[in-house]
């Protein structure tokens, strides 16, 4: 049994897509949008909806996360408190490009700095208040 994040976007889902991956230097994935599910009798997809994002599989390193918009008719209203977070371990020089590019358009929770635990981490909400507590390699 396997336990694998998934995030949720309110119709944003391609535009974080392309943010991690500048921020995770990847190219690892599978995308379905709206458009390519089987019909479902009494569940038509809006034109507007159909290049959203169904599923998607991202690799970060050997593991991955999945994501989607909400599907046509819901909303995601949760404040970035409420939302799932990630942790990420990684070469410090790896921390550091994650880290500068999430907090672009972010909010920095923990700026980057040595711990006790690790020679460089911190926290960042992406700009879909998405929370990344990222930790560097000893």
């Amino acid at each position: 049994m396997k336990i694998r994040p998934y995030l949720t976007f309110n119709g944003e889902c391609a535009e974080a897509i392309e943010l991690y991956k500048r921020a995770f230097a990847t190219q690892s994935m599978e995308i379905m949008r709206f458009s390519e599910m089987p019909p479902i009798p009494g569940f038509d997809i809006p034109d507007d909806f159909k290049d959203k994002i169904l599923q998607a599989t991202l690799t970060i390193g050997s593991d991955y996360i999945r994501m989607s918009d909400c599907g046509p008719g819901h909303s995601l209203n949760a404040p970035e408190t409420e939302r799932i977070s990630l942790a990420v371990e990684a070469r410090v020089d790896e921390i550091k490009h994650a880290f500068d590019i999430l907090a672009e358009e972010g909010r920095i929770g923990i700026p980057l700095e040595e711990t006790f635990y690790s020679p460089l981490a911190g926290v960042v909400f992406d700009k879909f208040g998405v929370m990344w507590n990222l930790v560097g390699s000893k």
